[in-house]
């Protein structure tokens, strides 16, 4: 066992310190007593500002943005349009790769834990609408070990562009359409499907077989996967940044 001392967990852990003396009730010891409720307070701040936050994201740009398919549906007829419409299906296309919908009353196999998502509404610079259906990351439990994707260093890219330039090297972009659905999903997860994903399938178990936007591991798989892609390309990492 190794002890930690308070001061250190008061400054890495406010919230939960304050909530474990709350709950066993030494809040009102010396160590706790003014501190407790200020934490406490600052939380209850925080959140209630980032809920405003939330509840006032209804336009962008100018342009109203749906909560839902309905209200997208009502926002296409009152435009006279089918901008938000074909925004949805688009996605529902994309996303299909996904999913492995099983037959009528088939359960998930065991060991296959049940997750939900929801779809994400948002508009691009250009007014295009967009619509992303999204896992409730928020809601599984952490995976063991690392959950992050690392990122090129700006130092190794500015290296990479000098190095070119000093070797008349020509230097190309690519782009990765839905790049999080190309990989494959590192854990065993399902839904229900529900009206807002597959209006034919509802009810229907299906199995997600692809690393989804929203997801806990949904990076660290991307990257696992497009690093083995490049190794089947014959390109190698530099040992001085593992992103090169």
């Amino acid at each position: 066992e190794t002890w930690i001392p308070l001061k250190d967990l008061k400054e890495s852990n406010p919230v939960e310190v304050a909530e474990f003396a709350k709950a066993r009730g030494i809040d009102n010891q010396p160590t706790f007593a003014w501190w407790v409720p200020y934490t406490l307070r600052k939380r209850d701040v925080i959140l209630s500002k980032v809920k405003a936050l939330l509840r006032k994201t209804t336009h962008k740009y100018g342009i109203e943005i749906p909560n839902g398919v309905d209200h997208a549906e009502e926002l296409d007829k009152a435009n006279g349009n089918h901008l938000w419409r074909n925004a949805y299906e688009k996605e529902m296309t994309n996303v299909g790769v996904a999913f492995e919908v099983l037959a009528e009353g088939e359960k998930a196999p065991v060991g296959w834990k049940r997750v939900t998502g929801h779809l994400v509404w948002d508009l691009k610079m250009d007014f295009t609408r967009k619509a992303r259906w999204v896992l409730d990351g928020h809601k599984t439990p952490d995976p063991l070990g690392s959950k992050y994707a690392s990122v090129v260093l700006r130092e190794s890219v500015r290296i990479a562009f000098t190095y070119a330039a000093l070797n008349n090297i020509d230097i190309f972009a690519a782009d990765i359409r839905n790049a999080y659905l190309q990989a494959p999903s590192s854990r065993k997860d399902y839904i229900v499907c529900c009206p807002e994903l597959s209006l034919e399938n509802v009810g229907k178990v299906a199995l997600i077989h692809r690393a989804l936007y929203g997801g806990k591991t949904t990076g660290r798989d991307f990257r696992k996967h497009l690093r083995a892609c490049m190794r089947h390309l014959d390109f190698f990492s530099c040992p001085a940044d593992l992103d090169i």
